[in-house]
Formats: structure tokens, sequence, C-alpha cells
């Protein structure tokens, strides 16, 4: 079986309940027909390049997954004939391409793993709300560092404006 990548562009003017489920049809005629999901990753909504159907939004979904080759006929005449798939691009991963994905998706580290496959599950933990109080002091610094930053161009300005003044 060979692997495939498949980008849709999902009107994102639906519900999300309704992005959902046709992330799950999706999901269900890959795996009826003989395919494997290896991977979802919801990139999101994003802004179109151009307008699609009147639509200057997408909500973009990119499947990895391993099958016959017959699914992809099956794949795309099913996006085809739903009207709330804006676009969509299947094509074939060699060896290459997969090897690139994984070293990047190793590079990227937890970041990727927020929005792959289904939306994470809501978890009770104490050190999650320790972290957060570190960046928002080295928030703070870096304002403080910008609001001296700024000062000192603010004097910059007034002797320019004050020679201009000797001048005339």
């Amino acid at each position: 079986m060979k692997t495939y990548e498949s980008v849709i562009v999902i009107d994102s003017l639906l519900k999300s309940e309704e992005i959902e489920a046709i992330i799950e049809k999706v999901e269900r005629i890959i795996n009826n027909n003989g395919g494997q999901i290896k991977e979802i990753d919801r990139w999101g909504k994003k802004r179109l390049a151009y307008e699609i159907k009147k639509r200057q939004y997408g909500y973009y979904v990119e499947f990895i997954f391993t099958g016959p080759s017959n699914l992809i006929q099956v794949l795309e005449k099913d996006y085809g004939l739903d009207e709330n798939i804006l676009r969509y691009l299947t094509v074939h991963l060699n060896k290459r391409a997969i090897e690139h994905k994984e070293r990047a998706k190793i590079a990227q580290g937890p970041e990727k793993a927020k929005h792959t496959t289904a939306p994470p599950a809501k978890e009770k933990s104490v050190a999650p709300e320790a972290e957060p109080e570190e960046p928002v002091e080295a928030e703070t610094e870096k304002a403080e560092a910008k609001e001296e930053e700024v000062i000192p161009a603010a004097e910059d300005t007034g002797a320019v404006e004050e020679s201009t003044d000797a001048e005339n």
C-alpha cells in the first residue's frame, strides 16, 4: 500500500460540529475502503489567497494515510460532491517525502502535537498552572526593555528639532 497526503479546505462558515462531521466522514471513507489513517492535522481557519465560492477563509485539514490506489478515486469523488469542501489536493508521498515529514515533526516537537488528530481531552494537572507564571515575568521584562528603548529615541528626535530651530 502507498502513503498519501490529502489536504482539504472546508468552508469556514460552518459550525465546528459540521466541520468535525466532514472530517469524520473522510476518516470513514478512508477506513472503509482499505486505508489506514496515520495522522490528521487540523491547520485551522486561514485566509485564502483568493476567493473561492465567495469565501475569503477556509478551514484546512491534512490527512496522511496509507491505502490502495483506487481509494483516491473514491475519496476525490466524495470531495467533489461535497459542496462544503472548497478545494482538495491528494498526493502520493515517496520515501523521501515521508522521511522529511518525520524530521520536521521531530524538529517542531510538542507544538505539532497541539493540533494533530482529535482535539485534546481536558486534563487536570498541577504542573501547567505553574508554567505560565514564568513567561509572564519574561514578558514584563521585555515590555520594560522596550519602554527604555523608546525614551532615548524621543530624546534624539528632540535634539534634532532643537538644531532645526537654531538654524532658522
